[in-house]
């Protein structure tokens, strides 16, 4: 039944998302960084120090738990998630666990976020695009660095405000070291040396709503 009150004073609910991550620092401070940037959607963190396949179960979890309370008679206000996101990256990770993970999001209809080697990739390339040389973690992770992207201890904080605004342009940087080769080593998953790449871009069209070029 409708409260009486005017539409006109009805504010549209802010879409929710959940990320599950195993960064446990520099991933929800983007995060949470990109989600004060928008305005428009809620972004919900939770990192655990987990593999992908033990990640995407966690997911599950938190996915299953958050639709019964939405579904229940004193929730009823509360919106389940739009979409749920696993993101990792590759670190010492086996094959195997990233096929589990992407079995357990495709079950579920989560998405299985990648970045290889580390999440670093997607945050150099706000400002310049990662290079293609850069396979290992401390390479990217050093570049992250000399951009002033992030800082602090061990280098794992965010300062967001060197990206802000710029993540249209870290669309167009990706998708130049996201070559089709490496492309079709991150779909078929059968070895993880298809660095540098990250899957954000498609996070951000969800968030976005429409694709990027």
């Amino acid at each position: 039944m409708r409260s009486g009150r005017p539409n006109g004073n009805m504010r549209p609910r802010k879409k929710r998302y959940l990320v599950v991550t195993n960064g446990e620092v520099t991933e929800p401070q983007y995060f949470k960084g990109l989600e004060k940037e928008l305005g428009d959607v809620v972004i919900e963190v939770r990192s655990y120090r987990k593999d992908p396949s033990a990640l995407a179960a966690a997911a599950k979890d938190l996915k299953d738990r958050e639709a019964n309370a939405s579904n229940s008679s004193g929730n009823r206000g509360v919106d389940g998630f739009q979409r749920v996101f696993v993101v990792t990256d590759v670190d010492d990770f086996t094959v195997k666990q990233f096929q589990d993970a992407r079995r357990i999001c495709k079950n579920e209809g989560m998405e299985l976020i990648i970045t290889n080697p580390c999440f670093e990739v997607w945050l150099v390339d706000h400002l310049v695009c990662c290079p293609g040389a850069y396979t290992e973690a401390k390479d990217v992770e050093r570049k992250a660095a000399e951009l002033g992207i992030v800082g602090g201890s061990r280098d794992k904080h965010v300062d967001y405000a060197r990206i802000e605004g710029k993540r249209g342009q870290a669309c167009e940087n990706a998708s130049i070291h996201n070559t089709d080769e490496r492309k079709r080593k991150r779909s078929q998953l059968n070895s993880l040396d298809f660095g540098p790449w990250t899957d954000m871009p498609a996070v951000i069209v969800r968030f976005d709503g429409k694709k990027r070029k």
